[in-house]
C-alpha cells in the first residue's frame, strides 16, 4: 500500500501546478455556472407554472410539474457533462504525469474536453450511467459542504429527511449509495483513457476492484481521512487570515459584518477546495491502481499534435502557446468571476439597529412554551413582542399549543380536536420543561389577551390542521372583544387565513409565515409583512419587501451572528428564543463597541 501512496504522490506532484490552476479555474467557473443556471431554471419555471413565490406550501405541486421536472433533468445533465470533463482531465494529467511529461492548465482543459465528447460520441447514452454512478462518492464532500448555498436544495434535503424515519434507514441508503459509488470509480479510466464503451469499462473496473478489494477500500479510507484533515487546517488558516485583516482594515463598527459576509465566503470556497481535493486524490490513487495493471502506449497531448505542423506554432513553441493558452482562460475565469462578484454584492445598505425583537413561542427560553409563565418571563426581558400559537379544542375553544399533539408539551397522546376544554384544562403543560413547573396550564387566547393587556404585544400564529377551518372567525372576534386590534399582529403558514382575516378585520396586520421563500413577493396583497425563516432571508428579499411597503420578520434567530447578520440587512423584527441575546447584539450594534479578535473569531466560526 505504501508503494501505492507514493506512486499516487508522484503522479500529483509531477504536475502539481497545472493542476492546481487547473482545479481553481474550472471548479469555480463551473460552480458559479451551475449556480446561474439552477436560478434560471427556478425562475423560468415558476413563470411557466405561474407561481409568484415558492414556499413549502406550493413546493411539491412546482415539484412535479413537468416544466420542472424537463429542467432538473437537463440541469442534472449539464452538471455529469461538466463532472466528465474535469475527471476526464484529470486522468489525462495523471497519464501524462506518469510518463514523466508536463502538461499545463490549459492542456488539461482541452484534452478533457475532447475525451469527455468521444466517450459521448463512443457510448452514446451509456455515459449517462458511468458518470452518474461514479459522481456520488467522487462529489460526497463536495455536495456535503455546498447543497446548503442552493436553498431550494437545501429545503429539498430537509423534506427528505424528515420524511424518511426512522433516520437510520435513510442514513444506511446513503451509506449503499456511496458504498456502490466507490465500486463504479474504478471503470472510468476504462471508459475514458482507453476508450471502452461504459458497460464493459464498467465490468472491467469491477474486475479490478475484486482482484484487491479490501487494500483499496483501506487505502481509498485513509485518503478521505487525510482530505478531511487538509481541509480542516485550510479552513482555519483561512478565517485567522480573514479575521487578522478585519482587524487591521476595518473600522470598529463594520468588523463583525465584515466577517460574517466573508466567513460566508470562505465557507462557500472551502467545499469547493474540499472537493478539488476528494476528487484528485481520490482519482490520483484509482489511476495509479488501474495503470499498475495496464501498460499504456506513449502519446503526445492531442492538442499540440494536431498543432505541431503549422509553422506559427514551431516558433513559439510548446511552452509559450500553453503559457498564452492558459492565460486567456485564466483572463475569462477572472472576468467572470469579477462580473459574478459584482451582481452578487452584499455591501450592507440598510442597517435596522431598530428592529423589534419578539420571544418565541411566547417566551419558550425559560419557561414552558405557549404558557402564562413563560409570558411573563418575555414581559421581564423586555421583547416587544411574544409569539405564541393557537390551535382549537374538539369543543371550539382556542387555546395555546404549537404541535397537533399533547403529546411533547403534557405527555398525552391526544390530537388537539379530540379533547373536550374540560379535559385539556386538567393537563399538566408545565412538568415536561421543569419540575418547578408542575402544574402550569394550557392557557387559552382569553387568558392570554387579559394576561398581556398593557403589558406585551402579541404575534398570534393561527396553526391549520385541516379541522380548524372556522378558527379565523373567533382569532379575529377574541381579538375585538379585548380591543388588541393594535397591539397584535396575526400570521399564519396557510395564506387563505390571512385573506379570511383581511375580509373580516382589515385592520388587524397580518403576517405570512414562509418556511421556504424563493421568487417575487408582490402578488401576497393579503400579508402585511413576511415572517421568513432566517437561512432564507437575503438582502434583496429585504429589499423586495420594503419596496412593496412591507415588513420582513426572521424566524427563530439564537445565534448571536445571525442576529447581527439580520440586523445588517434591514430585517425589522427578529423572532428568538434568547430575547435577552438579541438585545445585547442590538445595543453592542447602537454603541459600536470594539470587539477582539477571539470574538471575531468565534462569529467567523458561528459558535
Amino acid at each position: 500500500m505504501k508503494k501505492i501512496f507514493r506512486k499516487t504522490w508522484r503522479v500529483i506532484r509531477k504536475n502539481l501546478g497545472s493542476l492546481l490552476l487547473f482545479e481553481a479555474g474550472y471548479r469555480t467557473a463551473s460552480f458559479w455556472l451551475i449556480m446561474r443556471v439552477v436560478k434560471k431554471a427556478l425562475d423560468f419555471s415558476l413563470e411557466q407554472q405561474g407561481i409568484s413565490y415558492l414556499t413549502a406550501e406550493n413546493y411539491l405541486k412546482f415539484l412535479s410539474d413537468p416544466v420542472s421536472i424537463v429542467l432538473a433533468v437537463l440541469v442534472l445533465l449539464l452538471i455529469l457533462l461538466l463532472f466528465l470533463i474535469e475527471v476526464s482531465a484529470l486522468l489525462s494529467g495523471f497519464y501524462h504525469s506518469r510518463q514523466n511529461r508536463k502538461i499545463y492548465a490549459s492542456d488539461m482543459l482541452f484534452e478533457g474536453i475532447r475525451r469527455t465528447f468521444f466517450l459521448l460520441r463512443h457510448s452514446k447514452g451509456s455515459w449517462i450511467l458511468c458518470a452518474a454512478l461514479a459522481a456520488p462518492f467522487l462529489t460526497a464532500w463536495f455536495l456535503i459542504r455546498e447543497i446548503s448555498y442552493v436553498r431550494v436544495l437545501e429545503f429539498t434535503a430537509r423534506q427528505i429527511y424528515n420524511m424518511v424515519k426512522p433516520h437510520w434507514v435513510l442514513y444506511l441508503l446513503l451509506g449503499l449509495l456511496l458504498l456502490v459509488s466507490f465500486l463504479f470509480v474504478f471503470a472510468l479510466p476504462y471508459c475514458i483513457l482507453e476508450k471502452k464503451k461504459s458497460r464493459k469499462g464498467i465490468r472491467e473496473g469491477l474486475f479490478l476492484f475484486r482482484y484487491r478489494g479490501k487494500q483499496l477500500f483501506l487505502g481509498m479510507l485513509f485518503l478521505q481521512f487525510l482530505m478531511l484533515l487538509l481541509s480542516v487546517i485550510t479552513y482555519g488558516a483561512a478565517l485567522a487570515v480573514m479575521v487578522g485583516i478585519t482587524k487591521i482594515v476595518k473600522p470598529a463598527e463594520t468588523q463583525i459584518t465584515t466577517v460574517l459576509i466573508w466567513g460566508g465566503y470562505i465557507d462557500m470556497g472551502i467545499g469547493v477546495f474540499t472537493g478539488a481535493v476528494q476528487l484528485v486524490l481520490s482519482l490520483a490513487f484509482v489511476y495509479v491502481v488501474y495503470a499498475g495493471f495496464h501498460r499504456q502506449e506513449q502519446e503526445e497531448v492531442h492538442l499540440y499534435a494536431l498543432m505541431k505542423n503549422y509553422a506559427w506554432f514551431s516558433k513559439v513553441g510548446r511552452r509559450r502557446a500553453a503559457a498564452v493558452l492558459t492565460f486567456f482562460l485564466v483572463l475569462c475565469e477572472g472576468a467572470y468571476l469579477a462580473a459574478a462578484a459584482v451582481s452578487n454584492d452584499n455591501v450592507v445598505d440598510s442597517l435596522n439597529p431598530q428592529a423589534k425583537i419578539t420571544a418565541h413561542r411566547g417566551g419558550a427560553l425559560k419557561a414552558p412554551e405557549n404558557t402564562i409563565s413563560a409570558l411573563s418571563y418575555t414581559v421581564d426581558c423586555g421583547a416587544d413582542f411574544a409569539e405564541i400559537d393557537v390551535q382549537e379544542t374538539k369543543d371550539g375553544e382556542l387555546i395555546l399549543l404549537h404541535d397537533n399533539s399533547y403529546k411533547r408539551t403534557a405527555g398525552v397522546n391526544k390530537q388537539v380536536w379530540e379533547m373536550d376544554y374540560a379535559q385539556v384544562e386538567k393537563l399538566d403543560a408545565g412538568a415536561s420543561f421543569h419540575e418547578r413547573f408542575r402544574g402550569e396550564k394550557i392557557p387559552t387566547l382569553d387568558s392570554v389577551l387579559n394576561f398581556c393587556s398593557g403589558k406585551l404585544d402579541l404575534n398570534i400564529e393561527i396553526k391549520y390542521n385541516g379541522k380548524n377551518k372556522g378558527i379565523v372567525n373567533k382569532v379575529a372576534r377574541a381579538i375585538r372583544e379585548h380591543n388588541f386590534e393594535q397591539h397584535c399582529v396575526v400570521t399564519s403558514m396557510n395564506y387563505q387565513f390571512l385573506r379570511q382575516l383581511k375580509k373580516i378585520a382589515p385592520e388587524i396586520r397580518t403576517g405570512y409565515i414562509m418556511t421556504m421563500a424563493y421568487g417575487s413577493i408582490s402578488n401576497a396583497e393579503a400579508a402585511d409583512f413576511f415572517s421568513v425563516k432566517y437561512t432564507y432571508i437575503t438582502e434583496d428579499f429585504v429589499r423586495e419587501a420594503h419596496s412593496l411597503g412591507k415588513e420582513v420578520h426572521a424566524w427563530t434567530v439564537n445565534y448571536r451572528g445571525d442576529a447581527k447578520r439580520m440586523l445588517d440587512m434591514g430585517v425589522d423584527n427578529l423572532i428568538t428564543d434568547d430575547p435577552i441575546m438579541v438585545r445585547e447584539v442590538q445595543n453592542q450594534e447602537s454603541g459600536n463597541t470594539d470587539t477582539g479578535v477571539f470574538e471575531l473569531m468565534k462569529y467567523a466560526l458561528r459558535i
